[in-house]
């Protein structure tokens, strides 16, 4: 029986997420596509869960306004340009869907084109038409901001007031800022400049040294979180975050790696059972609204 899937993503991941479509689906044919979206074909009944898309699932097929009905959607236009009909646009202002229930979502990819998907909204999905972020602009020190305000969002993240957090690549602060906010306590690795409004905060330390050469005599308390957001290939930060769990604790890791080579596909697939051998119990990635060409991961001993 012939299945049609579907893939919302970020243009800069479009390759990515092609590479690990010929890796794990091989099954799989690219069928009609437009940038940031892309479908999929099976000539049997598959499963689709791919890593580097904001969300994906199963494509019902292309439709005209006049044919869509008016039951519960939600609707997202691929780019800026196209403009939501007004009826379909009130239609997803109104329509809810809770975690578990599957979602209807209409894709709009060009003049009275639009074409209808489905997915199970899940506990890390954002509850937005389309997976978009849900977090406000606003002037922050750098785009780390919002990767990690969406990694909070996202996969609920247990922070509790006052843990101390160790960020690799921390200038010039802008997940630093985010954390400080949440009234945490950070110690950030970067010989780089901060942000002075960063620098002022009682709660923020610096080490102007490279991670690399961290030590146990840099650390006077426990860590509670190491988190980083360095544009450097995976298997560098993994290899310094290894070295660093053999003297520090931490009961989490949240860790943006970079998938600029698509070889680096190989290093994710095996994440999950490396980091089970360090006994972290919970180990999950996801491709956030703001990322490009990264994923978050995210492990917890708890």
């Amino acid at each position: 029986m012939t299945q049609f899937f579907f893939a919302l993503t970020n243009v800069e991941a479009e390759p990515i997420l092609k590479q690990e479509i010929r890796l794990r689906y091989p099954e799989l044919r690219m069928s009609y596509s437009r940038p940031g979206f892309i479908t999929f074909k099976a000539d049997n009944d598959s499963t689709f869960d791919p890593l580097f898309c904001r969300v994906s699932g199963v494509c019902l097929g292309k439709f005209k306004l006049s044919e869509l009905g008016t039951e519960r959607a939600w609707a997202y236009p691929v780019h800026s340009k196209l403009e939501l009909p007004v009826s379909l646009k009130a239609l997803s202002d109104q329509s809810l869907f809770k975690k578990g229930e599957t979602v209807r979502l209409i894709v709009m990819a060009g003049a009275d084109e639009f074409w209808v998907c489905s997915y199970v909204l899940k506990s890390h999905h954002f509850q937005t038409p389309g997976e978009t972020s849900s977090i406000l602009p606003r002037e922050v020190p750098s785009r780390a901001y919002y990767k990690i305000a969406e990694a909070y969002e996202a996969f609920d993240l247990p922070f509790e007031q006052q843990e101390t957090v160790l960020e690799l690549g921390s200038a010039p602060g802008g997940a630093s800022l985010f954390l400080l906010e949440q009234d945490l306590k950070i110690l950030g690795v970067d010989p780089a400049d901060m942000d002075p409004a960063i620098l002022k905060r009682i709660n923020f330390k610096q080490l102007r040294k490279p991670f690399e050469t961290l030590a146990p005599e840099d650390f006077r308390s426990d860590v509670d979180w190491i988190i980083s957001d360095i544009n450097l290939p995976p298997t560098v930060v993994l290899k310094e975050v290894f070295r660093l769990l053999t003297f520090l604790g931490p009961r989490g890791l949240i860790l943006t790696l970079k998938m600029n080579d698509l070889k680096h596909l190989e290093v994710v697939a095996s994440i999950r059972e490396q980091l089970r051998k360090q006994g972290f119990r919970k180990v999950e990635l996801k491709y956030l609204p703001s990322h490009k060409k990264e994923i978050c991961l995210l492990a917890l001993h708890d």
